[in-house]
């Protein structure tokens, strides 16, 4: 098999269980993620400003860095959302492709369509998982 069929073709294969990974795998990395980054804002400027007792002429000052900061957050943020959507979605899809495809596999030697063992890739988790379900094919 070469190499370019060995490859999933699909990202989001759609199932119940990829749907709730990538949610999982996205709110894992996002949630701590905003606690921390709003944990971190909060303090430098309400407590350092606020709480040290910082002349007002010094925080005048620091307006243009609050300002700056706050435009950089603004285009780090979207970005980085999205490249923790693309790896949430990249690690469903390694547990959720495979699950899908044994589904569809089992599927079709259920309705007769197929016949003889489930294939799957070297690198899939579930391969012990195949070869113990192809022993039962083979016996029955």
């Amino acid at each position: 098999m070469s190499q370019n069929q060995n490859k999933r073709k699909k990202k989001f294969v759609g199932t119940s269980l990829q749907r709730k990974l990538l949610i999982l795998i996205f709110a894992s990395a996002v949630i701590p993620a905003a606690i921390i980054a709003i944990s971190l804002y909060y303090l430098v400027f309400n407590l350092l400003a606020y709480q040290m007792g910082i002349p007002e002429f010094i925080a005048y000052n620091l307006l243009p860095v609050v300002h700056k900061v706050n435009l950089i957050i603004f285009i780090a943020v979207p970005i980085s959302l999205f490249l923790i959507w693309l790896v949430a979605i990249d690690l469903s899809n390694r547990i959720a492709g495979p699950i899908y495809r044994m589904e569809r596999e089992l599927n079709a030697r259920l309705t007769g369509e197929k016949s003889g063992p489930i294939s799957v890739r070297k690198k899939d988790e579930i391969r012990p998982l195949v070869e113990k379900i192809n022993k039962l094919i083979q016996k029955g």
